[in-house]
């Protein structure tokens, strides 16, 4: 190029220095050294060019191998990862569902010892406890002496004592257990959210395991959205064992509250039916006792009653005797009388007069003995009479508590079985 402008100047000299008008308008001429030069130029620039045009192409070329590569390479890579992630975390699906299973069934198990619970309590409230205060109730209307704190009475004290501890002991263990199940129903909330996460992202990297860079989906799907992670491996790892684990205690901790509740409600139902046993023997012995005690005064009273009847004959017998004996006594003053009347020296005491005498005073002896036995009798009577009475109304005071424990009490207290609930 240095060479072509110093021609042209040249050139332009020469023409100006000559006065030549047609040759003042011609181009200016290049030398053979010039034109040799250019061609030389153009050739080697011509040869670099396809040189660098070659080695572009090559290394275009081996690029482009790498490129492929490389791509296919990451592309095995991210797919065999993406194996192993799906292999996780199918692995890990399958435990959440092992666990939520089991929690399921301890849930139905859990639910199910709760209404044993529940069962046990209402029997105790509306049988055992309703049944005692009854008893209670029903003993208050005994009568008399018969109104008496006896065995029964501590009994059934007892009774309610162990039946209040027994309902407080299960209205406690149901609170446990209603805690428990809230628990258990917490941690299978958090197995199904997980369980839910890992669908979806299971879902997710089996259907990046079938896209291919050649379908058409792949090639016309736009605004793509590359978010940045927000949780490390190791804290996914962590919150999904945790829920394992907590699920897992949580089963732990419900099949141990089961046991105790086994335990517990055996335990009830022995405490029960031993204090019931024992208060129906009280009701046993008490009502045997009341039976002989009654049939022992339904013996005195036919005894009562038969010495009154014998009392009535000997009162009419003596009654009768004493009316003989004082009709003898009129007799013999009429006898006495009628000698008085005797004239002159024919009232003398002769034999007939002393025996007159002497009946006379037997007889007031005889009658006034007679009057004693009679009065003896009639107290002995109303003595008798009065012991009737008393007695009668002994006989309906343990015919009623008989009827209050043997009828009222004993027939409700047969309802008391006590089974495992």
């Amino acid at each position: 190029m240095f060479h072509q402008s110093k021609s042209h100047r040249v050139g332009a000299i020469n023409i100006v220095g000559q006065n030549v008008g047609f040759a003042s308008r011609m181009p200016p001429k290049f030398t053979d050294e010039d034109w040799d030069f250019n061609n030389k130029i153009k050739f080697r620039t011509i040869d670099d060019h396809q040189k660098l045009a070659e080695r572009i192409v090559a290394e275009s070329k081996r690029v482009v191998d790498e490129t492929k590569d490389t791509t296919e390479n990451w592309q095995r890579e991210v797919e065999h990862h993406m194996k192993e992630r799906t292999s996780e975390i199918r692995f890990l699906v399958g435990e959440l569902n092992k666990q939520k299973k089991t929690a399921l069934q301890e849930d139905e198990a859990l639910s199910v010892y709760s209404q044993r619970i529940l069962n046990a309590l209402d029997f105790l409230k509306h049988k055992s406890l309703e049944v005692c205060n009854k008893c209670f109730i029903f003993r208050e209307g005994r009568i008399g002496v018969d109104l008496v704190d006896d065995e029964v009475d501590r009994q059934l004290r007892q009774e309610l004592k162990v039946t209040k501890g027994c309902l407080a002991l299960l209205e406690k263990t149901l609170k446990e257990s209603n805690e428990q199940l809230r628990k258990l129903r917490a941690t299978m909330y958090l197995l199904d959210e997980d369980l839910g996460h890992k669908d979806k992202s299971l879902l997710i990297d089996e259907a990046n395991l079938t896209l291919k860079q050649t379908q058409q989906k792949v090639r016309n799907q736009r605004d793509l959205a590359i978010p940045n992670c927000v949780y490390s491996l190791a804290e996914w790892e962590h919150k999904t064992y945790q829920n394992v684990q907590d699920n897992a205690k949580e089963l732990n901790s419900a099949t141990q509250l089961r046991a105790y509740v086994d335990i517990l409600l055996k335990q009830v139902v022995e405490d029960m039916q031993n204090q019931t046993d024992r208060t129906n023997e009280a009701f046993d012995m008490r009502i045997n006792e009341m039976r002989h005690v009654k049939k022992m005064l339904e013996q005195k009273h036919s005894d009562v009653v038969n010495h009154i009847s014998d009392v009535n004959r000997n009162l009419v017998q003596l009654e009768t005797e004493l009316a003989d004996r004082e009709e003898s006594l009129h007799l013999c003053l009429v006898r006495l009388s009628n000698r008085s009347q005797r004239p002159g020296l024919e009232l003398t005491c002769d034999a007939v007069q002393n025996a007159l005498n002497s009946e006379m005073r037997v007889l007031k002896e005889n009658i006034s003995r007679l009057k004693k036995k009679v009065a003896e009798n009639k107290a002995s009577l109303r003595y008798l009479l009065h012991v009737q009475i008393m007695q009668e109304e002994e006989i309906n005071i343990k015919a009623n508590s008989l009827k209050i424990d043997d009828v009222d009490c004993m027939t409700i207290r047969r309802i008391l079985s006590y089974r495992p609930f």
